[in-house]
């Protein structure tokens, strides 16, 4: 389901939420409803607070005077952005003049325009209400990509006496970087020059200048000119002198951005100096200096690491804190490394799936793709369906495991043995075994010993001893230093799931991760066994089979498109990565440490984008993006299919996108898969969204027509397949000579496809299209099929994945109709042959609330609540399957401005501002709610004035007040068809609107539905 988001018209307050729908099914007899995902909203009232605010005018990546042409980049040295700038200055002031005490704290003018303030709440609402202002949205708290300890991911390797030399697993050999022919061959000088005259920016958590990865490059730099004709940025060492950072030739920028930090903690400091370790490793993983000695402090591994690209420069731009991401801080980032001249942005940053296309970080990215600088995202790390950075103009990348592995051995007393992941140097001898569910403290739950939470466990009772431990709740780290802390030996950790993963991390005692079946074994043994004893082996490296789709990694569907976008893009390494940290930072003593995460593989994907922009400068992002797509791999290295970790079971395009990332394949892809920003805009109106143009008006309205399946991206992707559809493709031969290629179809299971023409001749530079037609025939509603088409020259594979999704029906969400007596016509598509049964639920005119509205500064800071500002709770049945609270403009004097806001119980506020006062809401489930009616206008003379709140509770018990009906109630379908039916009502009391539900089904079964408005 699409999130539709209200055009903007000059000095209307946009700062708004569109609620969630709550209806998406209507039973038919007995038949239960079935309830649509609800649509993600943006938390933002107008309460005191940090606001980003959006002005009119394009920033300079966008306006047509100072945009850059299509593939090239932006020059912020020109006349025309020097003149641009001082217009934006000009009408930022203009509207900084309307409203009285608001100082911006970050000025936004290259990919937004706009600014950032702490507002007092009547601050807020006057910006809203000012000419010139696009809208005013509270700052939102995101965070960074590394998998959780708690969960089903690893965090950190950090502990324990060093021993024995475990290698550091080489990734840029595992990708086929270092083969005879793999891309660091066709770089003049090789990997040491890898990257030149490249700038990697890193939105993150800062940078340690101090780590031996981001030492001073040898000079003369052959690239100096490149990078001094390009580098319009400077360094900050800060204003915290015992946290200063200090630039080289290699880190030659550093900012920090913490405006949208209301409470700096001790280590929230003012430098762009990482405190965290997590900015210092995404840097180093892309661009780290080359065979730098590692030794990752309290385990066996000891080693040389390198960056993917270690001759590239880095630009640190720290817009991350001890509470997380500030939104405010990461525009502030991707607004000044696109001014400053970066050619990769790397943001191992998450969101959330749902978030629309047009939110404001989105929005960042947008601009800074426009401007020619690639963008590489992380997909998350709360595994399938929870996919992030879900916009096509950005590459979102999934976390694999490389093919090193760690493991050990525990062996039990009974001669038992079972291997497990682990890291440690150094063995543990035999000593007893203690179950930590038996070991629990005196008035301690047993259960919370069982997972080895703080303080639980006896120590008397594990002094001496190998410990049990249960997996979940408490990071796994944690679970080590409670046994340490109790005076035991060393840990066995075993998981709770048999879908969890084995994850090789140090501990504060020798430790081993095994899984749920030899965790139950081990239980067993010890539990039954008096005198139970238990030996650890030292840890030892593995050759693993690779890649395999982390359990942690985000996959898709993505909620923002209903799954016509296959997110994430591609997979990159993202298990145990070597690379720099910060001692002493949480979890870290050393200058290298390991971490598991897509925030790990993010700078991957950015660290090969810089070694091909090395090669190919002419290539624009979204080129640069379809090659390491259509040459990604779906097979492992023993040339099976990829397989999803934890869970193991096969991974799919929902999983991986395309696939693992074969840098050396896309250095010559053959055919590309572009899109423009025109392309992207079309895109995001193809979902109900509505980017606004330069003078404030809908670009939707100038917008090209797509269905969201059809942007040219280098997959294939449809949410929802009613019947038939077919999807259009066009590819560019970026190769110098004309391809004449031939497609292979692999169909997905449950469908017919042809594609046409199955031979496209391309010349060098040129473009063509091509069509794939799918037909449903066995598959199963509400499950995906995948596929693929591949064009070949026999010298290039150009692969593109295929995911479908069937849909029996495909309904508007709404309709409205007018006349106390009339008729709508309805014609729903149809994906399978059968019966169509259509009912109505509905009409009903609803409840009315009334009251007083005086005075028109409604100010949501004030305590109690000014008289502009009406305060009324509404109750949400359970069995509910449309709830919706409404204010209409017809109950208000003329030129009167009315919002409506609903907060849950949870804090979250719902609105949808509208022209005039005009506003509904609907809620996403039972529940009560506050809500909330506020003047924000009066017309001249007016001082006060009753408003009227509208609800309409709709469920399968509700009593139609005026009953509607559907003419036929029943027809057979066709697949792929159009049904046809008329809904119509007679005899309504004029001056109330009326709701009802249209429900599309088959045997008591709800498909979809349709909400019906009529106003006499």
């Amino acid at each position: 389901m699409s999130q539709h988001h209200p055009g903007r018209r000059p000095g209307r307050r946009t700062a708004s939420l569109l609620a969630p729908t709550l209806v998406a099914g209507l039973a038919l007899a007995q038949g239960a409803p079935v309830q649509a995902a609800p649509d993600r909203p943006d938390q933002n009232t107008f309460s005191a607070g940090t606001y980003l605010v959006q002005l009119d005018d394009m920033p300079v990546a966008t306006y047509s005077k100072t945009a850059p042409a299509q593939g090239k980049r932006l020059n912020t040295r020109s006349q025309e952005v020097r003149d641009y700038l001082g217009h934006l200055k000009r009408e930022r002031e203009e509207v900084l003049d309307e409203v009285k005490g608001v100082r911006p704290a970050i000025v936004y003018q290259y990919v937004l325009n706009g600014f950032a303030a702490k507002l007092t709440a009547r601050q807020a609402a006057e910006l809203a209400h000012t000419p010139g202002v696009v809208s005013v949205v509270r700052n939102e708290m995101l965070q960074p990509a590394v998998a959780a300890g708690a969960g089903g991911a690893a965090t950190t390797a950090t502990t324990r006496t060093t021993g024995g030399s475990l290698p550091v697993p080489d990734t840029a050999a595992f990708l086929g970087l270092k083969a005879r022919d793999g891309l660091y061959s066709k770089i003049p000088g090789g990997q040491r020059r890898a990257g030149e005259g490249l700038i990697i920016g890193v939105l993150d958590y800062g940078i340690d200048t101090n780590n031996p990865s981001l030492q001073a490059l040898l000079e003369p730099r052959p690239d100096a000119e490149v990078i001094a004709k390009k580098w319009k940025g400077s360094c900050d060492p800060g204003e915290d002198r015992a946290h200063l950072v200090t630039c080289n030739n290699k880190v030659i920028g550093a900012q920090y951005f913490r405006a949208g930090l209301d409470d700096p903690q001790d280590t929230d400091w003012s430098s762009p100096m990482d405190a965290d370790s997590h900015g210092t490793h995404t840097a180093t993983i892309a661009a780290g200096d080359i065979d730098v000695p590692a030794t990752v402090p309290d385990s066996g591994i000891s080693d040389r690491i390198s960056g993917l690209a270690p001759a590239a420069r880095i630009a640190a731009y720290k817009v991350c804190w001890s509470v997380g991401c500030p939104n405010v801080d990461i525009i502030a980032g991707f607004d000044k490394a696109v001014a400053d001249g970066v050619d990769v942005i790397n943001y191992s940053i998450g969101g959330g799936n749902g978030d629309p296309a047009t939110s404001p970080v989105y929005q960042a990215m947008f601009n800074a793709a426009r401007a020619g600088v690639f963008v590489s995202t992380s997909a998350g790390n709360d595994g399938p369906g929870t996919v992030t950075n879900n916009v096509p103009w950005v590459a979102t990348v999934a976390a694999s495991r490389h093919d090193t592995g760690y493991r050990m051995t525990v062996t039990l007393g009974n001669g038992e043995s079972f291997d497990g992941a682990g890291v440690s140097a150094l063995a543990v001898k035999s000593a007893p075994l203690v179950d930590a569910e038996k070991a629990a403290r005196s008035g301690v739950d047993a259960a919370q010993a069982e997972l080895c939470k703080p303080d639980t466990l006896d120590a008397a009772k594990v002094r001496g001893a190998i410990v049990l431990c249960k997996r979940g709740d408490n990071l796994r780290p944690d679970k080590s230093a409670q046994v340490k802390a109790a005076g035991g030996v060393g840990m066995v950790l075993y998981n709770a799931n048999a879908t969890d993963e084995k994850m090789a991390e140090a501990h504060t005692v020798p430790s081993i991760h095994v899984d749920s079946a030899a965790g139950r074994a081990i239980k067993g043994y010890a539990d039954r066994s008096m005198g139970a004893t238990a030996e650890l082996g030292a840890a030892r490296a593995v050759k693993q089979l690779g890649p395999q789709i982390a359990g942690f990694s985000s996959g898709g569907p993505d909620l923002t498109s209903g799954g016509d976008l296959i997110k994430p893009d591609m997979a990159a390494p993202g298990v145990d990565i070597v690379a720099g940290t910060v001692p002493g930072s949480p979890d870290y003593k050393g200058e290298q440490g390991m971490m598991s995460g897509t925030s790990m593989a993010a700078p991957y994907v950015a660290g090969l984008v810089l070694l091909l922009r090395q090669l190919h400068p002419d290539w624009s992002p979204m080129e640069l993006k379809s090659a390491l797509m259509t040459t990604a791999t779906t097979k492992d290295s023993a040339g099976k299919p990829i397989r999803r970790a934890g869970a193991d079971s096969l991974a799919t395009p929902l999983d991986y996108g395309a696939g693992q990332v074969l840098p050396n394949r896309a250095d010559d892809p053959g055919l590309v898969y572009d899109s423009t920003s025109a392309d992207w805009i079309a895109y995001s109106c193809s979902l109900g969204e509505h980017p606004v143009a330069a003078d404030g008006s809908n670009a939707c309205a100038t917008a090209k027509k797509i269905d969201p399946s059809d942007l040219n991206s280098p997959t294939i992707s449809v949410g929802d397949v009613v019947g038939r559809q077919t999807v259009t493709r066009t590819v560019t031969n970026i190769g110098g000579t004309t391809g004449v290629y031939t497609a292979t179809l692999q169909t997905p299971p449950g469908y017919k496809a042809t594609v046409s023409p199955k031979r496209l001749v391309v010349p060098a530079g040129g473009s063509a299209s091509y069509r794939v037609s799918f037909t449903r025939t066995s598959a199963a509603f509400g499950d995906w099929s995948y596929g693929s088409v591949t064009w070949s020259d026999k010298h290039h594979e150009v692969r593109s994945a295929v995911a479908l999704r069937a849909a029996p029906i495909h309904a508007p969400d709404e309709v409205t109709g007018n006349g106390a007596t009339g008729s709508v016509a309805l014609s729903p598509q149809t994906g399978y042959r059968g019966i169509l049964a259509t009912t109505v639920n509905g009409l009903y005119a609803g409840t009315t609330q009334t009251g007083t509205l005086t005075g028109d500064d409604p100010d949501w800071s004030a305590s109690p609540l000014p008289p502009s500002v009406a305060e009324l709770k509404v109750t949400v049945p359970e069995g509910t399957w449309l709830a919706r609270l409404a204010i209409q403009s017809r109950d208000f004097l003329p030129g009167s401005d009315i919002d409506l806001d609903v907060s849950d119980a949870d804090g979250n506020v719902y609105s949808m501002a509208g022209e005039g006062s005009d506003e509904h809401v609907d809620l996403p489930g039972p529940g009560t709610y506050d809500v909330y009616v506020s003047q924000y206008a009066l017309p001249p003379g007016a001082t006060s004035q009753q408003y009227t709140l509208h609800t309409w509770l709709i469920g399968a018990d509700t009593e139609p007040d005026h009953p509607a009906t559907a003419t036929p109630a029943e027809q057979p379908t066709e697949l792929g068809g159009a049904a046809k039916v008329t809904i119509s009502w007679r005899n309504l009391p004029v001056g109330r609107t009326y709701l009802g539900l249209v429900g599309y089904g088959e045997d008591k079964e709800v498909f979809d539905s349709t909400v019906l408005t009529v106003k006499p």
